[in-house]
């Protein structure tokens, strides 16, 4: 049981990048991209459910598009004209396989058949592999556009053109009418690019930071503590009181209308309860003029995702839990160069042992706080 280097493995994946030989106006990275696919696959379940009114395993759809590319971890960002390539091509897909697996074998046991399907065929041939693929290329489609817009690159530019139509071929209803509706430049085109761009907005305003952080590696970071987390309560605690998708889904999209409002500093936020009423206010807002431009069949999911993201509920103060081991995560990987973040770290930390008993934080707590800081201190 390897608990602990599983969460390094999740950290590791905002030091992946992606475009980077093309030197990309906007940087992206593996956890960026894993950020944006889980947030669109919430859309396209959406779509297929409420539209189409086709059910299907939107637990395993989420799951899938955040999990995807874990094991770009080990291969680091390999270029899709070298994967497909006749002579590496099955070397290289042979390798991922292996260090799929070897992901999978960091965790608990109860928790690995889940991950298995999560992280070593999420792409396969299956309804939720297509859509699993597809939301890939669409994620692809969707930046390349944004740095065919903001620069001249041409490579992004040929690229954009050559993934829409791709794209626009699909045989699947949901996507295609999503691409249809992006193409319109309208209320679809507007929120996607809400959740493209929320890797512009920088978090821990005012400190001096060795290791950058935004809002969508954050809540790449945050989504998967939620559904590790998640799946330890439910399949080694026995606490099944709770709908797992919604508490991944409410991780993903939680700090989605900072887009808008920006990552104003907690504390400031906090200074008065009267300040905390108003910023309370301002932001519930904030996400329900995003939502309200939005088809109607969107509506009530994105209201309990976005506005009620951390509600009174078991998911939603699974929520701020996530959201909390996070913060003592990167206080954690920054206070061995930085002494300022000493004092972030104690304070995030007793926040957690005071207000938290749940299975999940015990047993990160005891093993995985435990395996980090051991590991950030040998190097």
């Amino acid at each position: 049981m390897k608990n602990g280097k599983f969460t390094g493995t999740i950290i590791r994946m905002q030091y992946v990048p992606r475009w980077s030989e093309f030197a990309p106006r906007f940087e992206d990275s593996a956890a960026s991209h894993s950020f944006r696919c889980a947030a669109i696959s919430i859309l396209v379940g959406i779509i297929e459910e409420k539209l189409l009114g086709n059910p299907v395993d939107r637990l395993q759809l989420l799951s899938r598009s955040l999990w995807a590319d874990l094991r770009n971890t080990g291969t680091g960002s390999i270029k899709h004209v070298t994967k497909k390539d006749s002579i590496v091509a099955e070397h290289i897909a042979a390798l991922e396989l292996e260090i799929s697996k070897d992901i999978v074998s960091y965790l608990s046991r109860s928790l690995q058949p889940f991950a298995y399907d999560y992280i070593v065929h999420p792409q396969d041939d299956s309804y939720v592999g297509r859509l699993v693929n597809a939301i890939d290329t669409f994620d692809a489609l969707i930046y390349c556009h944004r740095e065919a817009e903001y620069d001249s690159n041409p490579f992004f530019k040929a690229k954009y053109k050559e993934l829409l139509d791709k794209a626009s071929a699909t045989k699947i209803p949901s996507m295609k009418w999503l691409i249809d509706e992006y193409n319109k430049k309208a209320e679809i085109y507007e929120f996607l690019g809400y959740i493209l761009n929320l890797d512009t907005v920088k978090r821990w305003n005012g400190s001096f930071n060795l290791v950058p952080d935004n809002d969508a590696t954050h809540s790449f970071r945050a989504a998967s503590l939620a559904l590790f987390n998640g799946l330890l309560e439910r399949e080694r605690f026995g606490v099944r009181s709770f709908d797992l998708f919604r508490l991944v889904a409410k991780t993903v999209l939680h700090d989605l209308p900072e887009i808008v409002s920006g990552d104003v500093v907690s504390n400031f936020k906090h200074t008065s309860p009267e300040m905390s009423k108003a910023f309370e206010r301002y932001e519930r807002e904030t996400a329900e003029s995003m939502i309200g431009k939005l088809p109607a069949f969107f509506h009530d999911d994105l209201l309990d995702f976005m506005v009620d993201s951390k509600s009174s509920d078991y998911e939603g103060e699974m929520v701020d839990i996530a959201d909390k081991l996070d913060a003592l995560i990167k206080a954690n990987l920054e206070m061995r160069n930085n002494p300022h973040y000493g004092e972030t770290y104690y304070q995030q930390l007793n926040k957690i042992q005071h207000n938290f008993e749940n299975p999940c934080v015990i047993f990160f707590l005891a093993y995985i706080l435990h395996d980090l800081t051991y590991a950030n201190l040998i190097k």
